[in-house]
């Protein structure tokens, strides 16, 4: 998913809802609202995800067009595997996942990384500012195109299953 700079927080407000639960009129289905008490933000940074927004717009140069990605979000399941483990366990492997998704997209950038409990599968919304340091104006630029290239998308899945192993192992 992206959000466009020309309309962040109206979308951006969308996406809060859904992943914060802030209704309980929810289109999809699968949601048991029940459950919605499992559901824990992994962001260690203050605020929702629009003053996150906001205040990191604040720091970096973003284009003024309408067609500048100003948020990408990852939905990472829980693996099968750890269906059947404890709560803690799962978590485990969420804090896991957080780590590596902070060190590559830079933790400073993170707008949620919420798990949802509440629905069929669980599953991790991590949601960021695709951020480059553009070495030609010596600054920081929000670029889902520098970012997110057809390299990164292609070894995301290997790179997080060996930095997932690694952790887990030790």
């Amino acid at each position: 998913a992206g959000l466009k700079a020309g309309d962040e927080i109206v979308r951006m407000n969308g996406l809060s809802i859904h992943i914060k639960r802030k209704t309980t009129n929810h289109s999809n289905p699968d949601i048991g609202s029940e459950r919605t008490y499992l559901n824990y933000d992994l962001c260690d940074r203050e605020g929702d995800m629009n003053q996150r927004l906001k205040n990191r717009l604040a720091e970096v140069y973003c284009f003024n067009r309408a067609d500048v990605k100003v948020m990408a979000d990852w939905i990472v399941t829980l693996p099968r595997s750890l269906e059947q483990e404890t709560l803690s366990t799962q978590k485990e492997f969420f804090k896991t996942t957080v780590d590596f998704l902070n060190e590559r997209y830079v933790s400073q950038n993170v707008l949620s990384a919420t798990v949802h409990h509440d629905e069929t599968t669980p599953h991790l919304h991590y949601a960021f500012i695709p951020v480059v340091f553009d070495e030609k104006k010596q600054r920081e630029k929000v670029s889902a195109k520098e970012v997110l290239t057809r390299k990164e998308l292609s070894s995301f899945h290997q790179d997080g299953r060996i930095s997932k192993q690694d952790a887990i192992a030790h």
